[in-house]
């Protein structure tokens, strides 16, 4: 092994990016073929970067595709290369080479023709005309579902970035569940997409790779896709941190001709001995990447010169008992270290990784890591379930791949409890805490083994193997010793859960709980606790405030729901949300029943103030606007605060049972849940000179300063701020969200276009 060598690779760059092309597998006739769609394509597409992506696509696919397959292949290339037509890209390249390198990527994993043409026209639906239909009467019904599952969600609006992320995984894994080459894609693209990140603006790169790492490489580690994850994590590592990027590559360099004598000298040892034993086995020698370098430093809190396994030694053989034979010959020739043994072949990773992992003391007394695999666990461990979906082809659609199907469980419990009426955020915390995050392999005491986020608690293993075993939980044994309940567990722990019938939740398992769905199902049970308590309350509230007003009352048959509109008002005077919460604070003596009555009566001695046919009704916030509501005479008008209509804003009208008609703007999602016959015309009257409270979200680059600049634009523009909210979020972006007190629409846009001149700014949206 050349040190330049394993520094180049060790650096995640992927080797179809710098190889030269290899075209003398290809025959007279099959490169006569690929020429020809060369010459099907737009006269202004047929540039050496072109040609020369759409040549090493050929070659690849080549090597397993029959000559109908290519075919199908390059129809797909003319196709999407005519659909883009002249599009570029941001680093100016026309589009299709960046289909093509997607493509390229998946030809390496030597997936089926359908997914090859779903890659090359995986943008199509986004970005150019093509209808669906259109490309499912060219392709299949294959090849459209996949292209759908990978194409965004352009035509919606979104409030977030984080919303429209969500909404967009959410879509993909939908797919997934029911065809996971929809994720190979997805991985393919965002592959190239980062290898060309250099054409975008420095902030785009920044929010581009956090995503990678944040989603991506861990949605590659999950399904066991090795090779794309380790080039994913260093590419972004590059974009996020060059500065110690750079400084690790320059003393990894330095440092491994010391690390490649001992690894070449173990192997030499090895090969021999294994020659002896008649054991045919490939040895090689395994450059660790960058990035894990940089996150093993940082979790251990290590130096470079204190990580001793920046090469390991992998040895590949051809049977599941050589495995065994080998660990046996190496542990014979270096001692191992204790503690230091996996055999993620009796106990496979939850992405289906399988190897015997053991560091033993090497030559000269180094410490040394040995993998030891077989040649079908090693290509598992490079392409994942990509290689499982090669098997799938073999055996055909209607093998048995209910083996495979368990390993994807983990998709369809990522959609659990985050159907279509979730919050886009909660899908998206589950994702990254739940089934993008590294996991710990643990025991039950009959041997089953329960995969669980890392850093999970006992509490998190109790609620994994059934939720009354959670709610029953009061103790939890590892190894047999009793642990704390804020224990974390690791890999190999045998874990026994102490149960009681008297046993209960706490409160404070939510703050010790690590995975969500732990913490999904404990809020679940005090949301039942809570609201028969809260059932309880509301009953006795009423049987006080009832007998409080036939005290005031006697003898004229009136009950609570004669005074629903003033028990409103006095909830509302309360801090309270309404009339339930009012009665439910009655109930639990915060407030009593002659007060709230004494209040209420006061309320009733005072004129309503309404508005006349002659004048328009007037709101009851803190501005005086003037609306106008058709057919309507003395009607109690109030601003919706959920939405903050303004002048110049459409609005709609909607009819309450206690505050009158509320005036939202028209696109307001709270108006879609009103009937339509609760909802009236109305318009902006005329125009006062009065403020409104606007609300906007401004989202901008972490930085100093600026906060301080925001209150200088909206003070610049004669705008008043009257609530900020600001939060930090993934340690590079701010988030703020102000309400603001404007005169009108037009003043509105006056100041978010002042607040778009500041630096950093992402994106500004109305809330």
């Amino acid at each position: 092994m050349e040190t330049e060598e394993i520094a180049v690779k060790a650096e995640g760059e992927s080797s179809r990016d710098s190889a030269p092309l290899k075209t003398r597998g290809v025959d007279r006739s099959s490169r006569a073929l690929m020429e020809s769609y060369i010459g099907r394509i737009p006269p202004e597409q047929r540039v050496a970067n072109v040609r020369r992506a759409w040549q090493e696509l050929w070659w690849r696919a080549s090597r397993y595709l029959q000559k109908e397959e290519l075919m199908q292949v390059g129809d797909a290339f003319v196709f999407a290369a005519v659909s883009h037509g002249t599009q570029l890209r941001y680093n100016d390249d026309p589009y299709i080479v960046h289909s093509l390198g997607a493509a390229s990527v998946l030809s390496d994993m030597q997936l089926d023709v359908q997914t090859l043409g779903a890659a090359l026209l995986h943008d199509v639906l986004e970005d150019t005309a093509v209808t669906p239909e259109e490309l499912r009467l060219k392709f299949g019904d294959d090849v459209m579902v996949l292209v759908d599952g990978v194409t965004k969600l352009g035509k919606i609006q979104f409030r977030t970035v984080e919303e429209y992320q969500a909404e967009n995984l959410r879509k993909m894994f939908l797919v997934m569940a029911k065809d996971i080459r929809v994720v190979l894609i997805k991985l393919a693209d965002r592959l190239h997409n980062m290898s060309t990140i250099t054409g975008h603006k420095r902030e785009k790169q920044i929010a581009i790779a956090n995503e990678t790492l944040e989603i991506y490489a861990p949605l590659a580690h999950r399904l066991g896709i090795y090779h794309i994850k380790r080039e994913l994590e260093d590419m972004a590592f590059k974009v996020i941190d060059s500065e110690t990027y750079y400084d690790i590559r320059r003393r990894v360099r330095k440092k491994l001709p010391e690390s490649e004598t001992v690894i070449k000298k173990g192997m030499e040892i090895l090969r021999e001995r294994l020659a002896e034993d008649g054991v045919e086995a490939e040895i090689l020698g395994r450059p660790k990447h960058y990035y894990s370098i940089y996150e093993k430093m940082n979790r251990k809190n290590l130096s470079l010169e204190q990580i001793y396994d920046l090469l390991a030694m992998r040895v590949i053989v051809n049977t599941l008992s050589e495995c065994y034979q080998v660990l046996g010959i190496v542990h014979t020739l270096w001692k191992p270290i204790r503690g230091q043994f996996d055999d993620y072949i009796a106990n496979p990773k939850g992405n289906m990784y399988q190897s015997l992992h053991s560091t033993v003391v090497g030559p000269g007394g180094d410490p040394l890591e040995v993998q030891i695999r077989t040649r079908e666990m090693h290509r598992m461990a490079e392409y994942g379930i990509a290689a499982h979906w090669q098997y799938k082809e073999k055996k055909g659609r209607g093998g048995d791949m209910s083996e495979i199907d368990k390993k994807l469980a983990w998709i369809r419990q990522a959609l659990e409890g985050h159907g279509e009426t979730s919050a886009p955020a909660d899908f998206l915390d589950n994702l990254k805490t739940d089934v993008l995050t590294t996991e710990v392999l643990v025991f039950t005491p009959q041997g089953k083994v329960i995969a669980l986020p890392e850093g999970s608690t006992p509490i998190d293993f109790a609620y994994a193997v059934h939720t009354e075993v959670g709610h029953k939980c009061i103790g939890a044994m590892v190894h047999g010793k009793i642990v704390p309940m804020d224990y974390t567990l690791q890999n190999g722990d045998y874990v026994r859960i102490l149960t009681s019938p008297q046993g209960k939740p706490s409160r404070d398992w939510l703050k010790i709980a690590k995975a969500n769905r732990t913490r999904s199902k404990i809020k679940s049970y005090f949301r039942q606790i809570d609201r028969a308590e809260r059932e309880e309350k509301i009953e006795r509230g009423r049987e006080l405030l009832d007998h409080e007003i036939q005290r005031r009352y006697p003898n004229e048959g009136r009950t609570i729901d004669s005074f629903t509109h003033l028990l409103s008002r006095v909830a509302s005077d309360l801090g309270l949300g309404g009339v339930e919460d009012l009665v439910a604070a009655i109930g639990t003596g915060h407030h009593t029943a002659h007060g709230v009555m004494m209040r209420a009566d006061t309320l009733a001695s005072k004129d309503l103030e309404v508005s006349s046919p002659q004048k328009t009704a007037k709101h009851t916030r803190e501005s005086e606007s003037a609306v106008i509501v058709e057919g309507a005479d003395g009607v109690l008008v109030s601003l919706a605060f959920c939405c903050c209509p303004i002048p110049g804003d459409k609005i709609t009208g909607c009819v309450t049972h206690t505050r009158g008609i509320t005036i939202h703007r028209y696109d307001c999602p709270n108006v879609e849940k009103v009937n339509d016959d609760k909802q009236v015309p109305v318009m902006w009257g005329i125009k006062k000179e009065t403020r409104y409270t606007a609300r906007i979200k401004v989202e901008a680059n972490d930085r100093v300063g600026v906060f301080a600049d925001l209150g200088a634009a909206i003070s610049q523009t004669d705008g008043s701020i009257v609530n900020i909210r600001g939060s930090v979020v993934n340690g590079i972006r701010t988030r703020f969200v102000i309400e603001l007190q404007v005169w009108d629409l037009e003043h509105l846009y006056r100041i978010i276009a002042r607040i778009n001149l500041i630096r950093g700014m992402i994106e500004i949206t109305r809330d």
